[in-house]
């Protein structure tokens, strides 16, 4: 007869949490952060998808960045346990 396998998995499972990176360019004192000094910093929370994580990351920074100033980029979203070098 025929010899039915099982399909091989060729990837890993999707990510469950989503966690923002920031770029900040200059030294923030921010309330749920404390001070923060330039360079790449996790956001304090994770999100179900990359999608939501972006959105939020985008609603951030509007609020944060005052008009023609930068004081934090969006670096990324990134699976819980990854990182943005």
């Amino acid at each position: 007869m025929l010899d039915v396998k099982p399909k091989p998995r060729t990837h890993a499972p999707p990510a469950k949490r989503w966690r923002n990176y920031y770029r900040v360019y200059h030294v923030l004192t921010l309330a749920r952060l404390g001070t923060i000094f330039p360079g790449i910093h996790a956001g304090p929370d994770a999100f179900p998808s990359k999608e939501i994580a972006e959105q939020h990351a985008k609603e951030l920074l509007a609020m944060l960045n005052p008009p023609g100033r930068w004081l934090m980029d969006h670096a990324g979203a990134f699976p819980e346990g990854d990182a943005a070098n």
